[in-house]
């Protein structure tokens, strides 16, 4: 009788206990996302994180990839291709619908910052170097997409295009208004001097200083462009920024409960790479070229911070959108931000 009261008060004890970590790290559940960091990378393989790993002094150093407190899969295809391109499976994440061609119509749908900007959200966007047809900026080539960008602060790592353009530069105090597009000055020549990771710490400290609730995006094309040129030096250093990028978001994470930090991939490029040994070597020298064969039909996620736990798992890559409003319909966490579909 005495070792069945025991074993009661025991399982009612498991019962009543608060599960708070997450990946074996601490973690708050349900928390709605106020301040939302998202880095989306295009090609990016978690496999390719090993130009990273096996460049580390100790070998149970981990990157910034590693030390998200939630890693995920998404499926890349939408209704009209298998494999579609980054720049479509980014438009898929930050719209939330597969419906998309890769054509003006595209811009008819409702992107993320259109739905919380109504809800107090300040939005901020910086594109590192890019092609044109990489560039939402291309949105404005369209009738549907004429105010695409209205409620955005859009800063361009690029030359200017145009004649009235207005410029940004880490080391001046601008003060940053909505619905404007600064381009680098440090990117005047064609190549920029200052490096993403500098860009991105500069604009959003003055971004986000005194902004309850913010959305701050950072668009990076150009370690995939680096891959498919063969380029391996300058995609391993180009992920070196990256992975600086994140571990100072995370930090920021770490000293506020309602900050998600996303990190996101789309057409992720399968990567052969070397064995062992001289070959690999030689590949971190540049001198072994890098095999890449198509685009994979799965893509990363690596979550931080407020709702980490809805990127865990294996999904659609439509369906971040509706995991960053949404949470767990047992805990009546069910679109408790916005409701993007209504």
């Amino acid at each position: 009788m005495i070792k069945l009261v025991k074993l009661s008060s025991l399982l009612i004890l498991f019962a009543c206990a608060q599960v708070t970590s997450l990946n074996l790290k601490k973690h708050q559940f349900g928390k709605i996302p106020t301040k939302i960091i998202w880095i989306q990378v295009a090609g990016l393989s978690s496999e390719h994180l090993a130009m990273l790993k096996f460049s580390y002094p100790k070998g149970d150093q981990k990157t910034s990839f590693e030390n998200a407190l939630c890693i995920g899969s998404t499926w890349d295809y939408n209704l009209y291709k298998i494999r579609p391109s980054a720049y479509e499976g980014f438009l898929s994440q930050i719209t939330g619908k597969k419906n998309i061609k890769n054509e003006c119509s595209d811009y008819s749908q409702k992107p993320i910052w259109k739905y919380i900007g109504k809800k107090g959200y300040k939005i901020g966007i910086l594109e590192g170097e890019m092609t044109k047809k990489q560039s939402l900026m291309r949105s404005l080539d369209c009738k549907q997409g004429d105010k695409y960008l209205d409620e955005v602060t859009l800063w361009k790592m690029s030359k200017k295009a145009g004649k009235q353009v207005d410029y940004f530069h880490i080391n001046e105090k601008i003060n940053y208004k909505n619905g404007k597009k600064y381009y680098d000055k440090s990117c005047l020549t064609g190549d920029c001097f200052t490096s993403i990771s500098h860009n991105v710490e500069g604009t959003f400290k003055t971004f986000s200083k005194n902004s309850k609730n913010y959305l701050y995006i950072v668009r990076n094309f150009n370690y995939m462009n680096f891959l498919k040129q063969n380029k391996v030096k300058q995609a391993r250093a180009e992920l070196i920024e990256i992975n600086s990028m994140v571990n100072y978001f995370q930090k920021i994470a770490q000293k506020s409960s309602d900050v998600l930090v996303l990190i996101s991939s789309a057409g992720a490029i399968d990567l052969e790479f070397p064995t062992s040994g001289k070959q690999w070597k030689d590949y971190e020298r540049g001198k072994r070229k890098l095999r890449i064969n198509n685009s994979k039909l799965l893509s990363s996620v690596y979550a931080s911070g407020a709702r980490a736990e809805n990127f865990c798992g294996i999904f659609d890559q439509n369906q971040i959108l509706s995991r960053i409003f949404s949470g767990s319909k047992q805990q009546g966490l069910e679109f408790s931000i916005i409701n993007p579909f209504k």
